[in-house]
């Protein structure tokens, strides 16, 4: 094969000599995880942190109640509202005579469609979860009392409450990995 041949393949076949495109890459993966494992935070920072924000790591008081509500329609006429509280005043007055009747009470006279069948249970709440005039009766009350009746939007409630959980707040040392997890995610 003389060096004519080898020209004229080597113009006829340019693709079969080319070598493909090669670059050389250097990169760095940032994830959140690698960046929390390596961030280093001052015990000084997570105490203050605690410190700022207590309140978030308070859980509030809650009351566990049970009711009976014997409803009245907005627009009831006043003998309806008259007989409406009436029997509420006979139900509270059956219920502050025998309190460990209460369930058994609301089971066969409470209209609460969500409660009546679990004997008024309404289970555990905050202040602010229910409207104003059964919150302020609920939690001016303590264990085993019983008010009513108590009007709302909703009708007349004879209310007892059965248990309270105070408020607390979690101890620093119990939050504090907690808050230093927090503290490093942010930084990073």
């Amino acid at each position: 094969v003389d060096e004519a041949q080898l020209k004229e393949f080597y113009d006829k076949n340019p693709t079969a000599f080319q070598t493909p495109e090669q670059a050389r890459i250097e990169f760095v993966l940032l994830t959140a995880e690698t960046l929390v494992a390596q961030t280093t935070v001052e015990p000084a920072d997570v105490r203050k942190q605690y410190d700022t924000n207590v309140r978030q790591y308070t859980a509030e008081e809650e009351r566990t109640a049970a009711h009976i509500l014997i409803p009245v329609k907005p627009d009831a006429s006043d003998a309806e509202k008259a007989a409406a509280r009436q029997k509420a005043e006979e139900l509270a007055a059956q219920v502050k005579a025998s309190p460990a009747k209460f369930a058994e009470l609301a089971k066969a006279n409470s209209q609460d469609p969500g409660s009546a069948a679990q004997g008024g249970d309404l289970g555990t709440f905050a202040r602010g979860n229910m409207v104003k005039p059964f919150d302020d009766a609920v939690f001016a009350l303590k264990p085993g009392e019983i008010v009513g009746p108590v009007q709302t939007d909703f009708g007349w409630h004879v209310i007892r409450v059965t248990g309270i959980t105070l408020a607390k707040t979690r101890p620093f040392d119990e939050v504090k990995g907690q808050i230093e997890t927090e503290l490093k995610r942010q930084k990073a």
